[in-house]
C-alpha cells in the first residue's frame, strides 16, 4: 500500500493533522515494539555503565573494536531486551 501526503506549510492545522494520520500509518504498518521504555535509577546506570566497561574490555582483547557502532548498539539492543 502506498499513500501519499501533501502538506500545505502554511495551514498549521492541516500540518497536525498530516502528522496524525502518517503517526496512525506508522504504527499499524511498522514492526517497532512500542511500549519498551528504559528507566532506571542512577545507581543501575552506573551499574550498566561498568559491565558495558568490562565487555568493552573483553571485546578489545578478542580483537573487536569496542568503540564501534557496532558494538555499542548490540550492547544496547542486548539491555532493552532484558527489559520486560
Amino acid at each position: 500500500m502506498k499513500l501519499t501526503l501533501v502538506i500545505d506549510t502554511e495551514d498549521p492545522e492541516g500540518v497536525k493533522d498530516a502528522f496524525k494520520v502518517a503517526s496512525m500509518f506508522y504504527k499499524k504498518h511498522s514492526h517497532v515494539n512500542y511500549g519498551k521504555t528504559a528507566a532506571f535509577s542512577k545507581i543501575a546506570y552506573i551499574k550498566m555503565l561498568r559491565a558495558f566497561a568490562h565487555e568493552a574490555l573483553h571485546a578489545k582483547a578478542n580483537g573487536e573494536d569496542p568503540a564501534s557502532l557496532r558494538f555499542t548498539k548490540n550492547y544496547a539492543d542486548k539491555i532493552f531486551n532484558e527489559i520486560p
